[in-house]
């Protein structure tokens, strides 16, 4: 319930444009493919299959951490990993 207050707030502050963007895009999010990475070790490549993911609106990813902790960079994902489900 705080979430959708937070919401209801926060979209007083965009246009309706970018609201009506915003919703288009999550509509459009899905939950029938989802990706696994298994023991990803060097964080650009993880950063940017999460940037890929979000690009192509694939909602779920998985990591398995056998041998490598999976740490994404900041700097490659450029934000892209606010917007996906990671399940570590």
């Amino acid at each position: 319930m705080e979430q959708k207050k937070l919401i209801e707030h926060l979209s007083e502050f965009v246009t309706e444009k970018r609201l009506q963007t915003f919703h288009k895009v999550l509509e459009n999010r899905t939950k029938y493919i989802s990706v696994v990475l298994e023991d990803i070790f060097q964080t650009h490549n993880a950063s940017a299959v999460l940037r890929t993911c979000e690009c192509y609106g694939i909602q779920d990813i998985y990591t398995i951490e056998n041998q490598n902790n999976f740490i994404p960079n900041s700097e490659v994902d450029m934000g892209s990993s606010k917007w996906l489900t990671l399940k570590i």
